[in-house]
């Protein structure tokens, strides 16, 4: 579905920022509404002039001047929000409206533009106020709040003395945010000839940089001052219809790249986890702001390329924690990248990394130390290593004897060799030659809720130890209250787990195998099929390996100590659940237990940067002091901390923290609506009601920013299922009425990636309510169609 307010080939928009205050930028918007008027009157096309904001009105008026100096009727212009006071706009109301309602307001007016232009096409220009940094009415800096068009921008620099720094740092704050800038305007002022350095400075980037005089004096005769602008403006005429003639080569430019870019990169990527005989389309992501991607997709049969806002709503691979192109992270690395680049981490420190460490052991108060790796596949090998080493030291296994893990069936815990082997045979691991199964993986009770009604299923392992497979309770908060009732949760339920537990254990111990490690992904197994296990079997797990592990394994006595590890160490994968995406921290205070070691990644960066941590307690740590230098954690790579990363998650950790403010946090909204439930979820209680009593779903259930749906399919279960193909397709290309107007045409779609026959949904931690139940609407109409 197409949103037609976005760029294209005919609708030709630009943004006018400029360096700073009175630079004359409108007097360049007016030269460039006049000389794309000259352009358009030879191919037919119409120009089109916004104002979103005037301060200083009627006195002032930006578009009034624009008009007055055109000589030609195509142009068509609009000021939307006008104040009387000529003061920033942030002081010129005492009730600012909000940003979504502004932008929503210059989103429509573009909108109501395409709808006019010819068929040939439009030129658009959109002029800010003041500086790139002077704020909109609720004080946002416009070069933030405009990110999400990223219109291709005009800077309008400073020629005056001291208009290099402005013009320079102006520029590289828009490049910090993603902006493409064609062009640089400057009056030619020939005493201190500041193009000449600008120009040698953004060469690299390709941008053009073109002068033209300065305006005349303002006349105290007002008739005469209209006559001298009108000779001045005629004489720009000549000078800046070049200027429109490149900006015209360069939007040809980008859509002529756009329109090849899913061809040529079917004809030279190996994308992961892609059946590349079964991709039909490519999406072209163009750029990314919050929660939204801005696409291109090639249309039939004209072939003509439309644009399209889509919601990230697999939060991009589960990294995204504060949107896309978020500003306050892009500066994290930016200090960082400028005070080190990249600098060794073995036997040395940075303020970055120790920064971070320190703020994660302050959370992790069980830990002491903290590992540094770059993704989650490797933080979890790091955690094998000291796990199996600490427990083949404690019990003394033979070095070459094969050690295993304790795991449960489903979980994912990468695809380096030694994550695949800590998983059960699956999709992912089973067309691999050297995969060999390293553990033993106990069958997992899982939570659901259909038509209306929480129950956790019991695999038929369990089952049996039970008098039935679904256990149904009065609301999902009982299920969930483990943290404070432990396995006194449900008596009858914790002894059947207890029952089946303690007979796996002591199988195991008959055969003599070897278990290194206890090792989970807490509350949520993400890539197995977003399988929500019941917090009492994990619980009843751990505390049973914990007082009687050593015992149901090797027959000896149960070592203790405050920071001794207890049976097994005890692994938690926290790559996906970690950092609030379940709506807490960590995921294991659902469990009420810490683990000996944990694992974090993906939203720790809140999505900008690969970064990943080992986090672990002193006794794994003192595993391998020795005077020997092979006897230490063998294990790193050449970017080990890498300060930009570490900037950059530290500052993420601040601000989800901040988001968390009981009351007053950005997701206060959302925990309001689930008041008196031990959990909370960014998604509506009647969306989850409603979702789960449908026909064609088995299940659904939520946690934090998660939402995943089992569909029914009565051919295949799990990842080889196909039955959510045309609703996933649907969701990215359907239609909706969930448009920031209401109306089809404008709908948002969603991008989803789905797992065999589960359809998960997933916000950042920035998502609105408003971005929600946008989504809530489009998966119900696409599932009640399916």
């Amino acid at each position: 579905m197409p949103t037609p307010f976005l760029p294209t080939r005919a609708f030709q928009a630009y943004q006018i920022f400029s360096a700073n205050t009175n630079v004359g930028k409108t007097v360049f918007a007016t030269g460039l509404c006049r000389a794309a008027a000259i352009v358009a009157k030879e191919s037919n096309r119409d120009v089109f002039y916004l104002k979103p904001v005037q301060t200083g009105y009627p006195v002032d008026s930006d578009e009034r001047h624009v008009k007055t100096h055109q000589t030609s009727d195509l142009l068509k212009s609009t000021t939307l929000y006008t104040y009387p006071e000529p003061v920033s706009p942030h002081i010129a109301t005492d009730k600012p409206p909000q940003d979504e309602a502004v932008l929503s307001r210059v989103k429509q007016q573009m909108l109501d533009y395409v709808r006019q232009q010819k068929n040939n096409g439009s030129y658009f220009f959109l002029e800010t106020a003041g500086g790139i940094h002077s704020p909109v009415m609720s004080g946002t800096p416009q070069v933030d709040f405009y990110r999400t068009l990223r219109l291709p921008t005009i800077l309008v620099g400073d020629s005056q003395l001291g208009g290099i720094s402005t013009t320079l740092t102006s520029f590289e704050s828009l490049m910090m945010r993603g902006y493409d800038i064609p062009t640089i305007l400057l009056f030619d002022q020939p005493q201190y000839k500041n193009h000449q350095l600008i120009e040698h400075r953004v060469q690299q980037h390709q941008v053009q940089v073109a002068t033209v005089p300065a305006p005349p004096s303002m006349l105290s005769d007002p008739i005469q001052d209209q006559i001298s602008m009108k000779k001045y403006y005629s004489q720009l005429d000549e000078l800046l219809v070049p200027v429109i003639r490149n900006l015209d080569l360069q939007h040809a430019k980008r859509f002529d790249r756009l329109e090849t870019m899913a061809q040529k990169s079917r004809d030279t990527f190996w994308w992961p986890f892609t059946q590349h005989e079964l991709v039909k389309d490519v999406t072209v992501i163009d750029s990314a702001h919050h929660d939204y991607f801005t696409t291109y997709e090639t249309t039939k049969p004209d072939g003509e390329l439309t644009a399209k806002e889509m919601f990230d709503s697999c939060a991009s691979w589960w990294t995204q924690g504060l949107g896309h192109g978020n500003p306050d992270l892009t500066m994290s690395a930016a200090y960082a990248a400028g005070r080190y680049g990249h600098v060794i981490f073995p036997e040395s420190t940075n303020e970055p990394a120790l920064s971070l460490a320190e703020k994660v052991l302050d959370k992790d108060t069980w830990a002491s130390r903290v590992f540094f790796s770059d993704n989650g596949s490797t933080a979890m090998e790091v955690a094998l290593k000291m796990a199996m080493s600490a427990t083949a030291k404690r019990y003394k296994f033979n070095i070459k004897a094969p050690v295993e893990i304790l795991g449960i069936d489903g979980s994912y815990h990468g695809d380096t060799i030694g994550t695949m082997d800590a998983c059960s045979p699956n999709v992912y691991n089973d067309q691999v030659q050297w995969y060999e199964p390293k553990g033993h993986w106990l069958m997992p009770p899982s939570v659901h809720i259909s038509h209306g009604r929480a129950y956790v299923r019991l695999p038929k392992e369990i089952s049996k130890f039970h008098s039935t497979d679904k256990v149904y309770y009065n609301s999902i908060n009982d299920i969930y209250n483990v943290e404070e009732q432990g396995q006194a949760r449900d008596n009858e339920l914790a002894k059947a787990y207890r029952d089946y537990i303690r007979s796996e254990l002591l199988s195991l111990k008959q055969q003599k195998r070897r278990i290194g490690s206890l090792l989970m992904e807490p509350v949520l197994m993400g890539a197995g099929g977003m399988i929500f296990v019941d917090p009492l079997f994990q619980r009843t797990l751990i505390d049973i390996v914990r007082t009687e592990g050593s015992q149901l394994l090797y027959g000896v006595e149960e070592t203790k100590g405050s920071d001794s590890w207890q049976g097994l160490p005890v692994v938690f994968d926290e790559v996906f659940a970690g950092w609030y995406r379940l709506g807490r921290r960590s995921a294991s205070e659902f469990l009420g237990v810490t683990p000996d070691i944990t694992a974090y990644a993906k939203t720790l960066t809140g999505g900008l940067l690969p970064l990943a941590l080992t986090v672990t307690k002193e006794s794994i740590y003192d595993v391998f002091l020795s005077e020997n230098k092979p006897d230490c954690l063998l294990h790193g790579h050449s970017y080990t901390a890498h300060p930009m990363g570490c900037a950059v998650a530290k500052t993420s950790i601040e601000k989800l923290d901040q988001m968390n403010t009981e009351n007053t946090g950005s997701w206060a909204p959302f925990k309001d609506e689930w008041k008196g439930n031990s959990i909370w979820s960014m998604w509506s209680m009647k969306a989850i009601d409603q979702i789960s009593r449908l026909s064609n779903v088995e299940s659904v259930m939520t946690l934090g920013s998660v939402l995943a749906v089992e569909l029914k399919d009565d051919r295949t279960a799990g990842y080889g299922s196909s039955v959510s193909k045309s609703i996933v397709q649907n969701l990215r290309s359907g239609q909706f009425t969930n448009g920031f107007d209401g109306t089809p045409e404008t709908g948002v779609n969603l991008f989803a990636r789905p797992l065999g026959n589960i359809i998960y949904l997933m916000t950042s931690q920035i998502t609105t309510q408003q971005g929600v139940r946008q989504c809530e609407q489009a998966l119900l109409e696409t599932l009640q169609k399916c």
